[in-house]
């Protein structure tokens, strides 16, 4: 769609070209110095936009990176510490992890961020459960090695209010979308009406830079967007994949 749009935005800058060249005559594009030195400034500082846009979406693709894999290693050391519990509420403990990470697991299984508050309410009902348990038998048990899995439990809802946070609150900001659209419409408007002026175009350098810059869109878009990319990271949280 989006180089749909640039063509024919493009087209309509081109044929707007023609109309102010044939107004003006051949002396008179003489009198249209600035707009090859416009259209080069206005490219320049398109591909800045990119490149500042792309740098911000990979750094928070690292971002989302490093969490999941802190998620991970929490998910698993807290199944692994679980064993610290009386062996009555063991098995339920471990129920509600592998469940916790199961649901977890199928959001980005599916792709889609459809249900997803239903999941996060039922994950912070699983940390709910997990940490009253915990809180409670070391209370009624005194016994100290609870710390271990108490400290874990709390990494792994901190770990989870830090991925929440990075994945649904720290997103581009509006402003900056609208600049970078803004800029790639005006880019290639002129572009168009430059090669209007001149009377000439090449179609292949056209359709490659609007291909270029399209690709480089999308691309920064998909890394901004935390389920549904088209460049996907390992997810697993279950502790049975290790």
């Amino acid at each position: 769609m989006l180089i749909v749009l640039l063509s024919v935005i493009i087209e309509l800058g081109f044929r707007a070209g023609r109309w102010l060249s044939g107004r003006a005559g051949e002396k008179g594009l003489s009198k249209h110095p600035m707009e090859a030195a416009v259209t080069t400034a206005l490219l320049g500082l398109m591909a800045f936009m990119l490149g500042f846009s792309f740098s911000m979406a990979t750094k928070r693709y690292s971002e989302r990176r490093a969490l999941i894999l802190e998620d991970h290693n929490t998910a698993g050391t807290l199944m692994l510490r679980a064993d610290l519990l009386p062996a009555g509420e063991r098995a339920t403990a471990k129920s509600l992890i592998e469940e916790y990470v199961r649901i977890r697991k199928e959001v980005v299984d599916r792709r889609s961020l459809e249900g997803i508050e239903e999941v996060i309410t039922r994950c912070e009902a699983i940390q709910g459960q997990l940490w009253e348990q915990a809180v409670t038998l070391r209370r009624e048990t005194g016994d100290t090695a609870l710390n271990l899995y108490l400290a874990t439990l709390n990494d792994l809802i901190d770990t989870d209010a830090k991925r929440r946070a990075v994945a649904f609150s720290n997103r581009f900001p509006n402003a900056l979308w609208g600049t970078l659209f803004f800029l790639l419409t005006i880019a290639t408007v002129m572009l168009g009406i430059n090669s209007g002026l001149h009377g000439r175009r090449s179609r292949l350098a056209s359709s490659a830079l609007i291909v270029a810059f399209s690709l480089v869109v999308v691309l920064i878009i998909d890394l901004d967007r935390p389920v549904t990319e088209l460049v996907q990271q390992r997810r697993s949280l279950m502790p049975s994949d290790n």
